[in-house]
């Protein structure tokens, strides 16, 4: 469940309503994560932290500036601050502390992610199973799927997105078999041998084996964590096991 951010900061709204909607979508969250489902929970509330933390600066700074620009006037030798600049001044005092209180309440979140993240992050093994002195930017990955038992070997393809200011890498990944456990009579190793020898897809690719014993969810949990461990392999951040 994701939240309308917009709708939530909106100046002249319900804070009660605001904190209400936020609070369930927050349980929402909390109970995916509770069941060890990291995503897409995860990725809402960092960014919800993010954006919260951009609009909390922002105001901050126009209420000071609406402080030091709007003097008031004076009526009879008393001043007099102008009734519709006491107004949004008011509705700001709202919106900052609604978003203060929300970033604390957020960053429990973020916190309880971060513990399960962790842990699932020290219980997967990445490993090379070939020369590691060749490109790394395509390549194949076994990955197991505890939950339903099978090996799952997926196509990576290192990719770089130029659309934002800043390139972010990342990899495209492709299934192209899953193969029941109970099949499998030979080391993971000679498995994926056999698998590059039959294929005609790359010549001399690099080949990773991913070893865990965790059974949480795969496509909300081991899946994209899994992702993000590989792309630091590929690029040599973290050291072959």
């Amino acid at each position: 469940m994701n939240l309308d951010i917009t709708k939530i900061t909106s100046c002249g709204s319900d804070w009660e309503t605001n904190r209400y909607t936020f609070l369930q979508t927050l349980k929402s969250w909390r109970s995916e994560i509770h069941r060890n489902k990291l995503y897409p929970a995860v990725e809402y509330a960092d960014h919800l932290q993010l954006r919260f933390n951009d609009i909390l600066t922002e105001n901050i700074e126009s209420k000071s500036w609406l402080e030091n620009e709007v003097k008031g006037t004076f009526v009879d030798n008393k001043l007099v601050i102008l009734e519709k600049a006491h107004q949004i001044s008011s509705q700001l005092d709202k919106l900052i502390d609604f978003v203060k209180w929300a970033l604390k309440e957020n960053q429990e979140i973020v916190n309880e992610a971060k513990i399960v993240k962790q842990f699932v992050q020290e219980n997967i093994e990445i490993k090379a199973c070939c020369n590691k002195d060749k490109y790394r930017g395509k390549g194949y990955i076994l990955i197991p799927d505890n939950k339903l038992s099978v090996y799952k070997i997926y196509l990576y393809d290192l990719s770089i997105n130029w659309s934002i200011n800043d390139p972010v890498e990342y990899l495209e990944m492709t299934l192209l078999r899953s193969i029941p456990v109970e099949m499998v009579n030979q080391s993971l190793e000679e498995l994926m041998n056999e698998f590059v020898l039959n294929s005609s897809t790359l010549f001399d690719p690099m080949i990773y084996i991913c070893k865990t014993e965790l059974d949480f969810p795969f496509k909300e949990t081991m899946f994209p964590v899994i992702k993000e461990k590989l792309l630091s392999s590929v690029n040599g951040i973290e050291p072959y096991l």
